[in-house]
């Protein structure tokens, strides 16, 4: 699996001619990150807190609702998280969504909604080993990003083996950034060197469309 393109909400390209960019005889995995949540504001580790989309949210997820409009995909997958569900049904009104587990976000614990500052401020040791060993670390009760890989790429793996057409995939900045890593060959420690935004979209296929 390759990684074809990646766009955010707005980009050019994509609003020039998304049918072409997009065919429905190609088979690809549009890969997309939920929209911008409420609260966005304040750093927290917001892993499986389920955190309900904001205006703003709601408005990329209807930019690509427009810019798939002539998409027709084979398959809706979705992380459990409402975030990513909701997202899902405002592209694609009134299509089955398949929700899938696998896909939510890392679990990050006991530090699940807690802001960055706290952590800092009550377990710096801890907050510490996370950015030196990002890749095993474990929150207390939670996963590292190793688990998080061992959770999500059977999931790609069902995918690759199964994709005969468009198929959209709605989940969370820690699955993307373990699976893009993946792809590229990148250590798992390089996970936070994949940048993406809320609502941005990476094109996953064998070949070039």
């Amino acid at each position: 699996m390759k990684i074809l393109n990646r766009f955010r909400p707005g980009s050019k390209p994509l609003q020039a001619d998304p049918a072409k960019q997009f065919s429905n005889t190609h088979p690809c995995i549009f890969l997309l990150r939920h929209g911008q949540i409420r609260g966005h504001e304040t750093r927290r580790f917001i892993g499986q807190t389920d955190v309900p989309l904001d205006e703003t949210g709601v408005t990329q997820a209807l930019f690509w609702k427009n810019a798939f409009a002539k998409v027709q995909f084979d398959q809706i997958y979705s992380s459990n998280l409402s975030r990513c569900r909701d997202t899902a049904a405002l592209i694609c009104p009134g299509k089955k969504i398949h929700i899938d587990e696998r896909l939510n976000e890392i679990n990050m614990g006991t530090w699940d909604g807690e802001s960055f500052d706290h952590i800092k401020k009550t377990s710096p040791h801890l907050f510490l080993q996370r950015g030196e060993q990002m890749d095993s670390f474990q929150p207390p009760k939670g996963e590292s990003f190793n688990d998080l890989k061992t959770r999500v790429a059977p999931f790609f793996e069902e995918r690759e083996q199964t994709l005969h057409s468009p198929t959209l995939v709605v989940t969370h900045s820690g699955v993307i950034r373990v699976m893009i890593c993946h792809y590229l060959g990148m250590a798992p420690q390089q996970l936070f060197d994949v940048k993406l935004g809320y609502s941005h979209l990476f094109l996953l296929g064998n070949s070039q469309p």
